[in-house]
């Protein structure tokens, strides 16, 4: 039953994400790509290969939609994969002993510093797939300026929804 609730939530995500979100482009920087927030917030419950296979199908259906040639399916599986990483980097060594695993466990800045981590790295790799190729190099600068600002900007909804969901 969660897996059906968790998929319907999915599909909306990306639906959401493919014809509101992506129509949003201010200032050529800010774009914002929230559905990489499932990765944290319900994939997060299931066992390793689940996330993978969960965050491939999540990046996978908005390239299909898109026409971004795997992009964001990498990208969300980069992600995925690297989710222990810098959630121990923000839990600083804590060893959790949860059945169900989430970042409740954490403070809402260390979350915070966590989510934010985490946009930015997907960001940073969605951009630099996207520029990279042979006849045009990478510009370091604007790429790590387009990333962060985009990050801030997918980061601010975030931010809304949690302290929304903390009153709630």
């Amino acid at each position: 039953m969660r897996l059906l609730r968790d998929f319907s939530f999915m599909v909306l995500m990306i639906l959401t994400q493919v014809f509101l979100f992506n129509e949003f482009l201010f200032f050529r920087y800010l774009n914002p790509y929230l559905y990489v927030y499932l990765i944290f917030s319900i994939f997060i419950a299931y066992k390793r290969p689940g996330q993978l296979i969960l965050a491939f199908l999540l990046g996978g259906a908005i390239d299909l939609l898109e026409g971004s040639s795997g992009l964001h399916a990498a990208s969300a599986v980069a992600i995925a994969y690297l989710q222990p990483l810098i959630k121990g980097f923000w839990s600083l060594g804590r060893e959790e002993n949860e059945e169900i695993p989430s970042l409740n466990h954490l403070s809402l800045e260390r979350r915070l510093g966590f989510l934010f981590t985490a946009f930015f790295l997907h960001h940073l790799l969605l951009f630099g797939l996207e520029q990279f190729g042979i006849s045009n190099f990478v510009d370091l600068i604007e790429l790590l300026k387009r990333s962060f600002y985009s990050s801030l900007f997918s980061f601010t909804f975030i931010l809304l929804y949690q302290l929304w969901n903390a009153r709630r």
